[in-house]
């Protein structure tokens, strides 16, 4: 009885069948897991485009919109171009030309230098370029002739209030312009110079961005883009111009694993890696068998006195089937390792977004009049009012020391309040109105953490929009008091109008204020707060009586 069953059961091949068996469910396991991580790469590398591309064209749009604004303005309103007449002489448009120039030269300092400017007058056909030129003589000859024809065929005088694409010199442009008394005002910029700020996307080789037009044509693409049987590993995200307010759309060809693939090729390898070593010390088992004959025999000898042994004492099978599950164990275990290494860098990829993202608003609220603040000295020298231009430089030396000094998370409270004393003594001083203040702030919290340039956006605020009652100067009262051991209260107050019910209406549902371009600081500094504080802070906007605006913020804080 005992030779048939040896004789049905192969001990070599019993350990091959079962090597199989317990490959089976490994493979399963691991199709899954790949599956799983295919999908979840997938899906972050998508979002990790998205967000880039979200924040470029709300960038980008936002410029365009102050181009379009600064072109209508000037060519309808500066009276710069009122030079451009034909009672004026040939030193009156040079004059104006370089005046132009000068306004254009301010202009792309907030907005980039790589859009171009130029002027064309046709009651004397009079054409120059009001900013520094980037194309070669024969692309300038192109925007020239295009201009001019476009003025003589009135065809689309007003330039229908939008940037168009167009090829100059074989290169595609966006292109705007606007045409009134006579006196046009165009600006082009390159497709290529408009798309550089994705450039730092990792799109794989063949990864292409194209731009479309509103008739659905591609007019400019910065790659071939993936063809043929390579476009099964690439995906496509589709950016329509009707949601991001830019006159393109915007389509990414992508790879589908971004980022992450090498982890993903990683992982696949270490499995087959770990398949591939379980087949060969199967091989090597079956080899032995055949090749080797006492270690054969010592073996036969084992599983022959099998059942007289009780409990698996005395039994010696750790040499011919436990050491190739130990590989397969230790290599998913490397596999385990890998998929918990990806899980953590996709973490640690969303943390150094919302760090991107505090250090993008942070960016937004700081003060956008350095321009300003060296005209208004400028303006004290040339009157001689040195001592005023001494006060002037010291108080804005001081405020842009504390800007240069915030890249730090928190500064204690007192340096907020000393910065917001600079700021109003900067403003009383260029606008040559007074502006009252007062700060009640007890000595426990002056050393109290909160972000930097927090409070300074609520003080500008009520600068910009806060109209006191007529006869009285413009008020402002800070108000902090501990609530806890970790927590304060900080209150601003104004004597203005206060804020509109709209205005109340969206700062407390959350909403965005770029519809009107008032009180975006709010709103940035709102989203600010949530990614540093998630849900444990409190802002709250309303109106006091009879009259002026009230803020009310808490924040979590620990002494330094």
């Amino acid at each position: 009885m005992k030779n048939k069953k040896r004789a049905r059961s192969y001990p070599v091949v019993q350990v091959l069948s079962k090597t199989v068996y317990l490959a089976i469910p490994v493979i399963i396991l691991f199709v899954v897991v790949s599956w799983f991580s295919f999908s979840e790469i997938r899906k972050q590398n998508n979002l990790a485009v998205e967000n880039t591309v979200n924040i470029y064209q709300t960038e980008l749009e936002h410029r365009l919109s102050a181009i379009t604004h600064f072109i209508q303005w000037t060519v309808v309103h500066d009276p710069i171009l009122d030079d451009f007449s034909r009672e004026k002489h040939m030193g009156d448009y040079r004059k104006a030309s370089n005046e132009l120039r000068l306004r254009v030269s301010d202009m792309q300092y907030s907005t980039g230098n790589e859009y171009q400017y130029f002027f064309y007058w046709d009651e004397k056909d009079i054409f120059f370029n009001a900013s520094e030129i980037k194309v070669d003589y024969d692309t300038y000859k192109e925007i020239r002739e295009k201009i001019r024809s476009d003025v003589k065929s009135k065809a689309d005088p007003t330039g229908s209030f939008s940037w168009k694409p167009f090829t100059f010199g074989g290169k595609e442009f966006l292109y705007y312009t606007i045409t009134y008394m006579h006196r046009t005002f165009a600006c082009i910029v390159s497709m290529e110079d408009i798309l550089s700020p994705l450039n730092s996307l990792n799109l794989g080789e063949y990864g292409s961005i194209s731009t479309i037009s509103e008739n659905g044509e591609t007019f400019y693409r910065t790659k071939e883009g993936p063809e043929g049987i390579i476009r099964s590993v690439y995906n496509r995200i589709y950016f329509p111009a009707s949601k991001s307010g830019l006159p393109f759309s915007l389509a990414i060809d992508s790879r589908v694993l971004g980022n992450y693939g090498k982890l993903f090729v990683l992982q696949v390898i270490v499995f087959l890696a770990a398949l591939m070593l379980s087949f060969i010390m199967a091989g090597y088992i079956l080899v032995s068998y055949k090749k080797v004959i006492l270690p054969i025999k010592m073996f036969s000898k084992s599983l022959s006195e099998m059942d007289s042994v009780s409990d698996g004492e005395g039994l010696d099978l750790t040499d011919s089937k436990i050491q190739e599950l130990n590989q397969i164990n230790e290599q998913f275990k490397n596999l385990i390792h890998e998929i918990t290494r990806l899980r953590i860098d996709i973490y640690e990829a969303e943390l150094d977004k919302n760090k991107f993202m505090i250090h993008f608003l942070q960016q937004q609220i700081k003060p956008h009049f350095y321009l300003n603040c060296l005209t208004t000295v400028d303006s004290m020298v040339s009157l001689g009012d040195i001592d005023a231009a001494k006060k002037m430089l010291m108080f804005t030396s001081k405020y842009f020391r504390y800007l240069f000094q915030v890249d730090m998370n928190t500064v204690p409270l007192i340096n907020e309040v000393q910065h917001i004393e600079d700021y109003l003594s900067i403003q009383n001083m260029r606008l040559s109105r007074s502006t009252l203040y007062e700060a009640d702030i007890p000595s426990e919290c002056n050393s109290m953490e909160i972000p930097p340039l927090l409070l300074i956006t609520f003080i500008e605020n009520s600068v910009k929009h806060a109209v006191p009652p007529e006869g009285e100067s413009l008020k402002i009262w800070i108000k902090c008091r501990m609530m806890n051991h970790n927590a304060m209260e900080i209150v601003i107050c104004d004597n203005g109008q206060g804020f509109s019910r709209d205005v109340l209406t969206k700062i407390r549902n959350g909403e965005d204020m770029e519809e009107d371009g008032n009180h975006i600081g709010i709103t940035n500094c709102i989203k600010r707060l949530g990614l540093l504080y998630d849900n444990n802070f409190k802002l709250l906007t309303e109106n006091n009586k009879p009259r002026g605006a009230k803020i009310t913020l808490r924040i979590p804080v620990n002494e330094k």
